[in-house]
């Protein structure tokens, strides 16, 4: 992804009408020369002549002048065209990282909202011991869930160096989901509805190799929309 601030662009498109600009005044200048030397021709020869040799340079430099100007005009639209490429470019590229970091914003509210109302819960049922160590262990469920995410935000800067790579690890399906569940339970509970993980006890699959945040943010997406419509 190249991405290219809008003032080099247009540094490029002003470095390329200067050069148009010198081109034209070097050309006007060669114009008037040629001019100079055709009168000078002119009033040596007999008049016949000089009609004929004043026609004959002025098609030489009619041609010669349109062909420089074509060149020209060649180079500044490639030039806009190439200009044109990178800004879309860098557009598409900045509204790629808008979009990303709008999802990860909405993403990190869900485990920030499950460590809000856990630790509210703690305060609720300080004097239950069983209860304290149940919010414990799901505060740090959304801790690890929130820290996941927030390290996907930041191993933005390793995308645009090209470093980025998707690593595999074993992941307990269940637990997994367990985890999600957990965390969800608070959200759930603001809406007036019970989260219920029916057979998930007696669901035992084989730990699978995948990205256990991604997979995991598949399932949270799932249970939020659940909740939500």
């Amino acid at each position: 992804v190249c991405i290219v601030a809008k003032g080099v662009v247009d540094n490029v498109l002003m470095d390329y009408q200067k050069t148009v600009l010198f081109t034209t005044i070097l050309m006007a200048g060669f114009i008037l020369l040629l001019f100079a030397g055709l009168f000078y021709s002119i009033s040596r020869l007999s008049l016949a002549d000089q009609k004929a040799e004043y026609e004959k340079r002025k098609n030489e430099l009619h041609l010669q002048t349109m062909k420089e100007m074509e060149v020209v005009n060649q180079k500044l639209k490639k030039a806009k065209n190439v200009a044109t490429e990178a800004l879309q470019t860098a557009e598409n590229a900045n509204k790629a990282k808008t979009d990303f970091l709008s999802n990860m914003s909405h993403d990190i509210r869900t485990p920030m909202n499950a460590i809000i109302g856990m630790t509210s819960l703690i305060r609720h049922d300080a004097g239950n011991k069983a209860k304290v160590i149940e919010y414990a262990d799901k505060i740090d469920i959304s801790s690890q869930h929130l820290l996941g995410i927030i390290n996907d935000v930041l191993d933005m800067s390793k995308l645009d160096s090209g470093e980025m790579y998707f690593a595999e690890e074993s992941v307990y399906l269940r637990e997994m989901l367990e985890n999600c569940r957990d965390i969800m339970e608070t959200r759930a509970a603001e809406h007036g509805i019970e989260l219920e993980t029916p057979g998930l006890e007696n669901f035992n699959p084989p730990r699978v190799l995948t990205s256990e945040l991604h997979i995991r943010q598949i399932a949270m997406n799932i249970i939020s929309n659940a909740i939500k419509y």
